[in-house]
């Protein structure tokens, strides 16, 4: 299984490899037309003729999770329908999208998906100038009538104080947001993400002159950049399969679940849960022997956006060992209290019934057994 899921792998790079090379991908082009479409322009702070907004609203929940005197850096998170499954999306659901940037700046998203065989895509936002930091949430998001349906990748660039930010070394991945989109019921997820073709790094100059651009498309050149192109994707993927390999040991997939738009608060039903952690608002979030990372995405419905800002993306995980529940803070900004006792950088602490959990102080959470 593994053999075949690596050479579908390879199949699919050269297949896209080729079609680059004989084509141009079909996107909506912003700036000018010598522009490389897919290496967003370096913004200034009195250009803002090409500037297009999200095509949905966008607000400040809160203050960024994140130190403001470091490099540029950013935090995408999707916010789906349902807690169980957030990356899965159905005809009648809306999503929305959180980005936490570090410093005021400039944001890029472009939407990519398959059509047929064809990789295509679309501008969310280009060159849109934020001047706060801070957790920008857009959305909601809605599906049009010829939204295709699988997988789709929102793939992210920031610019600001005068540079582009890098890619977290830890989380090569962190400028791709996954999620799947389905007609009817929840499509289901492919056992391995495979990412759409990479795109080059952006640079700080838009353009390239006439001399460097006949030299790169002489055929030898062309050849020889596909080739190395290939290699470093192939090494690219080879290594997202195996952090994927890791991460499927502590996470399980779970069943899918029909999305329930009428009640959003319902219970999140998992068969094999034996807790729950139960939110002021009646919420319960459903817990099973693998463990389960609880962040900002998950309690979005049950604080202010002041609050919410207080809440790292990852801020606590809870898991069970030999039938014995466990919490650890998972070094978030603001700490987390269990029974009003700081437990940040303790490691692992033993849970028991009707606990009481502080995130952040941001709100109160009882750990109860099932």
């Amino acid at each position: 299984m593994r053999g075949t899921l690596l050479l579908v792998n390879f199949a699919l790079i050269f297949s896209a490899a080729a079609m680059m090379l004989a084509q141009t991908i079909d996107v909506e082009a912003i700036g000018a037309p010598t522009d490389n479409i897919t290496m967003p322009e370096t913004p200034t702070a009195d250009d803002t003729r090409n500037e297009l907004e999200p095509p949905v609203n966008h607000v400040l929940l809160g203050p960024s999770s994140q130190p403001e005197d470091t490099p540029p850096s950013f935090i995408p998170d999707f916010i789906g329908p349902s807690g169980s499954d957030k990356f899965k999306v159905t005809a009648d659901e809306n999503w929305y999208l959180d980005v936490d940037i570090n410093t005021p700046g400039w944001l890029y998203i472009h939407e990519y998906f398959l059509v047929g065989e064809d990789l295509r895509g679309k501008w969310i936002a280009y060159k849109w100038q934020l001047l706060e930091s801070g957790v920008w949430r857009l959305g909601p998001f809605t599906a049009g009538n010829n939204e295709p349906e699988g997988q789709h990748v929102y793939r992210i660039w920031f610019y600001g104080d005068g540079q582009w930010a890098a890619e977290d070394p830890d989380d090569p991945q962190n400028s791709l947001v996954y999620w799947t989109y389905s007609k009817g019921k929840p499509a289901e997820q492919p056992a391995e993400q495979i990412p759409p073709q990479p795109l080059p790094a952006p640079s700080e100059e838009a353009a390239s002159s006439h001399k460097v651009y006949e030299f790169i498309t002489q055929p030898l050149v062309l050849v020889l950049g596909s080739l190395v192109f290939v290699v470093i994707v192939a090494l690219g993927i080879y290594m997202y399969w195996r952090y994927s390999r890791l991460e499927s040991k502590q996470d399980t997939a779970s069943p899918p679940a029909e999305a329930e738009t009428e009640a959003p608060f319902a219970e999140l039903q998992s068969v094999t849960a034996s807790a729950k952690i139960a939110l002021p608002n009646g919420m319960k979030i459903q817990l099973d022997g693998n463990g389960r990372v609880i962040g900002r995405g998950d309690l979005a419905r049950a604080l202010s956006l002041d609050e919410l800002g207080l809440i790292s993306r990852r801020h606590f995980e809870v898991k069970a060992e030999d039938e014995q529940f466990y919490i650890e803070d998972l070094g978030s900004a603001n700490g987390t209290r269990l029974n009003g006792e700081d437990i940040s950088g303790k490691g692992q602490v033993g849970l028991n019934d009707d606990d009481v959990i502080e995130p952040a102080g941001a709100i109160l959470l009882k750990f109860l057994l099932l």
